[in-house]
């Protein structure tokens, strides 16, 4: 049993929100954690659905991609940060230089990681964070 799995039995977390309007990256992402030992609580195809999964099953962390129909990532945290500020929030974007990083601070994104970037470095950006939280 990994850290994170212990972590999230130990506290009964419910473990982390995937949000991309594709599923087949979602499908890799939940593959890829769950392989790392966390618990993959939800799904969400668009922000609204998001902000919905997240209010029902209480997610330790959430992921974001950046585009998506109806409301987009930065928004979106937002809108998950007034309901639930202590979740942390990593923005996970094929389109990493279409804004600036203050911009992602301020709408309450923690962390931003690039699709183009080694998914073990998104697995332990996401750790600790997690960790991070946890010692609040």
């Amino acid at each position: 049993m990994s850290d994170i799995t212990r972590t999230i039995a130990h506290n009964r977390a419910v473990g982390i929100l995937l949000v991309d309007d594709s599923a087949a990256i979602r499908r890799g992402l939940r593959r890829e954690f769950e392989g790392a030992g966390w618990v993959v609580c939800g799904e969400a195809a668009s922000g609204r659905e998001a902000i919905e999964k997240a209010e029902q099953l209480h997610p330790q962390l959430i992921l974001l991609d950046l585009v998506m129909p109806e409301i987009n990532g930065l928004t979106t945290a937002r809108l998950l940060k007034r309901v639930m500020p202590e979740v942390p929030l990593i923005l996970f974007t094929g389109h990493g230089n279409l804004f600036k990083s203050n911009e992602a601070s301020s709408a309450g994104i923690d962390a931003v990681f690039s699709k183009t970037e080694p998914i073990e470095e998104l697995l332990d950006k996401a750790k600790r964070l997690v960790k991070k939280g946890m010692a609040a």
